[in-house]
């Protein structure tokens, strides 16, 4: 299924001057002649002459992204957030300790959530103190985001990385982006890479976040795609360049986002998602020899 969205994706239909991939070759631009292409179709605003060269470029495209997108270390910030709440005269020393007690023994959960938890603070409380602890604004009310902007990213990245998108500006090409656990810039940087637009975060509390990440699920599309256990570049690639032709698409761009792969694919103002996934590192992985993993692919 494509999706639509007015002032997002690219109107241009450039002529095929030249191909982008440096191992072109004269057969295949013969082939061009002979085969169906449409000799438009970009890979981050380089134009290929055949399949043949966009499939080596997506290649090169996801292994770049592929490095890109490898984990990064949790964010240290200078005054953690029991500290600053504990300057703030919210939490005494008593609550902070069992707080972190707590959170020590469990193994799970952040400490905010401990501090609502046992009563020691609001969520309103902790959502304020991490808007000062990663210096952004944070949203207090219930958060509407606009219809328009929801398949600008895919559903699973939303859910994976707690935000939401809330409004894009096509005049001066801005996103607002809401996140409900904290800010996470690698995610930022794929996304100003993909839209090509500038990415601005705020924060929320968790439950309005839950709230209109239900009414979300509910009325979300089928524009995005998800493919599981993916180790293959050339099986992502030939994928992504079969959905390419199948769509029509003339635009394609390629980021990597901790763990994930995510292309992109426009035709026109129409565009659909791909998004690969990695095996978590718990999982057994076949051996070389057994040759490409088999992708799962959920719609």
């Amino acid at each position: 299924m494509r999706l639509q969205l007015a002032g997002v994706g690219s109107d241009k239909q450039p002529g095929m001057a030249h191909c982008g991939e440096p191992g072109c070759t004269l057969a295949r631009r013969l082939w061009r002649r002979v085969c169906w292409w449409n000799g438009a179709i970009g890979l981050h605003g380089l134009r290929y002459c055949a399949p043949q060269c966009f499939e080596q470029a997506l290649r090169k495209s996801f292994i770049r992204a592929e490095h890109a997108g490898a984990a990064a270390r949790p964010v240290q910030h200078r005054i953690p957030l029991g500290l600053l709440m504990l300057s703030r005269g919210q939490l005494t020393n008593r609550q902070l300790r069992s707080a972190l007690d707590a959170q020590r023994e469990s193994g799970r959960y952040r400490l905010g959530e401990w501090l609502e938890t046992l009563g020691f603070a609001t969520e309103q409380q902790v959502t304020a103190a991490l808007g000062a602890q990663w210096s952004c604004p944070v949203v207090v009310t219930r958060i509407r985001p606009d219809p328009a902007c929801i398949p600008l990213l895919p559903y699973r990245l939303l859910e994976h990385y707690r935000m939401l998108p809330l409004q894009f500006v096509p005049r001066t090409r801005t996103l607002y982006l809401a996140f409900s656990h904290g800010i996470n810039y690698r995610v930022l940087h794929a996304i100003e890479q993909i839209l090509e637009c500038r990415a601005n975060p705020c924060l929320v509390a968790p439950s309005a976040w839950d709230e209109a990440m239900q009414q979300i699920t509910r009325d979300r599309g089928l524009g995005d795609f998800l493919f599981e256990g993916w180790r293959d570049v050339p099986e992502m690639a030939r994928i992504t360049c079969s959905y390419v032709l199948k769509l029509g698409a003339d635009d394609v761009r390629v980021a990597g986002v901790e763990g994930h792969i995510w292309a992109r694919l426009a035709a026109g103002r129409e565009f659909i998602h791909l998004l690969f996934r990695c095996c978590l590192a718990d999982e057994s992985l076949p051996s070389a020899e057994s040759g490409p993993m088999r992708l799962r692919v959920v719609g």
